[in-house]
């Protein structure tokens, strides 16, 4: 196959550890070009000189210019100005989330690349999922609500009404999408997110000792930097039970600051190595997710071999419960610690469901998302340039 010019849209530098979507985005551009693509990844700067990307990657920063105050106007910003970024003889353009409703893709001299958007997340229906737990704030957060909303409509619409390769990484966005708005499900192509290859920390208890964890402490972990998303009150509330039964057990929380408590030990945003020790010294991963468009995070932990357990929110296409991954129906913390006690109790059956989940995992690289990747738009006619 003949090398493409294919520019990519992040959220983050390569060097920001707080996104895993733009990570995905960055990772997917080094795997593709190991298989012979120009790849440019485009993203908003703040101003420093641009960290250097994954090997065979041009970072390209995209200066925030004309931010309105009007919703999501980074946003907008953001999308106009790597609108006039885009290589003119580029083949592929890939947008994501809200700045991608605001991108113009260029035609110079008969060309236009192929445009494709890709649905991380439905923002639309993360918005209705997640604006209703904030406290309420009178009629002027419901206000603001209704703007944002309106806002978030136009630009996934015209994201639509744009994109000829409509791309998400699970069904459940596929079914999203047609809910919503209306999107037929045999023109939205599945695109699962690549799964980074474990870090070499060392051992187990090498990894624990870093981290100051007992070697003997059953250990339980939960990443995320969005804890009312992802449920990180849940995963308190259920350690508290287990740790009844379990009274030296740690949990283990990296990207976000639980209250102290005994047994907790919050970590705060870390960097990848930190995170990797948190995998490779947990006996379980806990994620009670109240809402999740991917779930990087557990797919993470299975590529460890952590016996991992989930929200049904959690989409995990081609995973097999509860042989790979344990899947709790429901929002009750006592659900979760059941699931989370039987694990820790026995040995034998935790490892056979993290050795069964790291298979799974083992099959979402960022090589054979490329690949996927590439099948995708190689399926595709060259979008008719108006002449």
């Amino acid at each position: 196959m003949a090398g493409w010019r294919v520019d990519l849209l992040a959220t983050a530098a390569s060097d920001d550890p707080t996104s895993g979507l733009s990570r995905t985005v960055w990772e997917l551009g080094r795997a593709l070009a190991e298989r012979g693509h120009s790849i440019r990844v485009l993203y908003p700067s703040d101003g420093r000189p641009a960290p250097p990307g994954p090997a065979g990657v041009e970072p390209v920063p995209v200066p925030l210019i004309g931010v309105s105050r009007r919703p999501f106007g980074r946003d907008i910003a953001i999308g106009r100005a790597a609108s006039s970024m885009i290589r003119p003889d580029a083949d592929v353009v890939v947008g994501n989330d809200e700045k991608a409703g605001a991108m113009r893709v260029p035609t110079s001299a008969g060309h236009r690349p192929t445009f494709g958007m890709f649905f991380h997340d439905v923002a639309l229906h993360t918005f209705d999922t997640l604006r209703p737990l904030q406290p309420n704030g009178g009629v002027r957060q419901r206000v603001g609500n209704w703007f944002d909303r309106r806002a978030l409509i136009r630009l996934e619409s015209a994201a639509l009404a744009r994109a000829d390769v409509v791309i998400v990484g699970s069904e459940a966005n596929r079914a999203l999408l047609s809910q919503y708005y209306g999107v037929p499900k045999e023109r939205v192509a599945l695109l699962p997110l690549g799964v980074p290859a474990p870090l070499d920390v060392g051992t187990r208890e090498a990894a624990r000792a870093a981290l100051k964890v007992p070697a003997d402490a059953p250990v339980v972990a939960f990443v995320g930097r969005t804890p009312e998303r992802q449920g990180l009150d849940l995963a308190l509330a259920a350690f508290r039970r287990v740790r009844v039964f379990f009274p030296g057990a740690r949990l283990l929380v990296a990207g976000s600051s639980p209250p102290a408590e005994p047994g907790v030990n919050g970590l705060g945003i870390v960097d990848e190595p930190t995170k990797a020790r948190v995998y490779r010294s947990a006996d379980v991963f806990l994620f009670p997710a109240r809402y999740e468009g991917f779930g990087l995070a557990p797919r993470e932990a299975m590529r460890y071999g952590v016996a991992t357990i989930v929200s049904s929110h959690v989409p995990l296409d081609g995973a097999t419960a509860p042989g790979d991954v344990r899947v709790v129906a429901d929002d009750d913390p006592g659900s979760y610690a059941s699931e989370l006690a039987e694990l820790l109790a026995d040995p034998a059956t935790r490892r056979e469901v993290g050795r069964r989940g790291q298979a799974y995992a083992d099959t979402l690289s960022y090589e054979k998302m490329a690949e996927r990747f590439e099948g995708l738009f190689a399926a595709r006619p060259r979008p008719a340039v108006a002449g």
